[in-house]
């Protein structure tokens, strides 16, 4: 089976394109004459074409409704067959159909999930992979599935405590903007040859050289605006920006909690899937994103793969708190390692909602108090010679 792009026009005469499994192009052609498409052009899809990137919440999504199919009792094919019917609209209809394509010419499934890694990351082919091999797919899919819901959570709780400081930043931004380019420059005629109160003339400068220098300005916004979407879309950028924010103390912390909960919550689930420790800690560090952990975690897996227990590899190391290794030495007596992980990683959870909580407290009356000073000094800029009624005089 292969896959072909076509183009059709639709009822309404509007163009569209689609995708379509077929064993060559004239059946594919056969097929969409069946199913009564005006097709005006048909080819072949290049393997580098499939595979849409999809979002976490997506992922979440198809690895749900997966999981459930394959509880009731279909095979992988049929389901995912179902899913591509379902999804026929969707930007996921070209993974479905390829992913169908795969698994019918006798592909593994982790196999031609790690032909997505813009999808599925190695953690998630690592655990399907592992369950091939134990035959649980279904229980693997539905761990899976809670892991990506307690990371969506993590990322959900970080972006809704900025978001609110961002926008009253870009208010303050705004109010600004006006207050320097529009209010103040139309009372320029109004005190011109008057003796001004330095607060007046400290506004009044301020405003002049906004707008001598208003094309700089509005190019260093441009250049901002692009660094920000560079830095969130780009590999590179991300990269960048978190190096930089690892600078930063305070926030270095914060995404050191935010790495440890992603860490020990996929360690336990991979533990849960059937993978020794050691395996585990090893598919796992991938998800970690962060440098210093990452170089603390490579040399812990050093230390076990020589013998030595999880509580002797890991204490000491940079960025992993005492209380994780007297955990997991605990666990490791009891027999109920993956049990601990998850509750390390619910414990840093809770302590990284905390830690955005207090800043958000923090940020914004700070945010709303600059506001009030900024527009408060910029109005008794102008009330004060207003005061001095002699400076009218004739």
């Amino acid at each position: 089976m292969a896959l072909f792009r076509y183009t059709a026009l639709s009822d309404k005469g509007r163009r569209a394109t689609g995708i379509i499994d077929a064993e060559s192009l004239l059946d594919a052609k056969q097929k969409l004459i069946r199913r009564q498409i005006l097709v005006t052009d048909v080819a072949a899809l290049e393997k580098k074409k499939t595979g849409s990137h999809l979002n976490k919440g997506e992922v979440l999504q198809l690895t749900r409704e997966l999981a459930r199919l394959l509880e009731a009792g279909l095979p992988l094919f049929e389901a995912l067959s179902v899913l591509e019917e379902k999804y026929r609209d969707h930007r996921a209809h070209e993974l479905l159909l390829d992913l169908c394509d795969q698994i019918r010419s006798g592909q593994p499934f982790s196999q031609s999930l790690e032909a997505h890694p813009g999808c599925f990351d190695v953690l998630y082919c690592a655990m399907i992979a592992n369950a091939e091999r134990g035959g649980h797919l279904s229980k693997a899919l539905v761990e899976m599935a809670r892991l990506l819901e307690r990371q969506l959570h993590v990322r959900k709780t970080i972006l809704g405590a900025l978001l609110y400081p961002a926008l009253l930043s870009v208010f303050c931004m705004l109010v600004l903007s006006v207050l320097l380019f529009f209010v103040v420059p139309s009372l320029f005629d109004l005190f011109e040859g008057r003796d001004l109160h330095p607060f007046t003339s400290f506004v009044f400068a301020c405003s002049r050289l906004a707008i001598q220098g208003k094309w700089i300005l509005a190019n260093g916004f441009v250049l901002f605006i692009g660094y920000v979407l560079w830095s969130f879309f780009s590999l590179r950028g991300r990269a960048t920006l978190r190096r930089a924010i690892l600078r930063v103390p305070f926030l270095s912390e914060l995404l050191a909690k935010v790495a440890l909960t992603r860490f020990f919550r996929a360690t336990a689930t991979l533990i849960e899937g059937g993978l020794p420790a050691l395996f585990a800690l090893q598919q796992a560090r991938d998800t970690l994103r962060h440098p210093v952990i990452e170089k603390s975690m490579d040399e812990a897996i050093q230390a076990l793969s020589v013998g030595q227990t999880l509580q002797q590899a890991m204490e000491g190391r940079a960025l992993i708190p005492s209380l994780v290794p007297r955990m997991l030495s605990i666990a490791q007596e009891g027999g109920n390692l993956s049990s601990m992980m998850h509750q390390i990683a619910s414990i840093y959870e809770e302590d990284l909602e905390k830690a955005i909580t207090k800043i958000t407290s923090l940020v914004q009356p700070i945010l709303l108090l600059a506001l009030g000073a900024m527009v408060g000094f910029v109005l008794l800029s102008v009330l004060l010679p207003l005061t001095d009624v002699s400076s009218f005089a004739t």
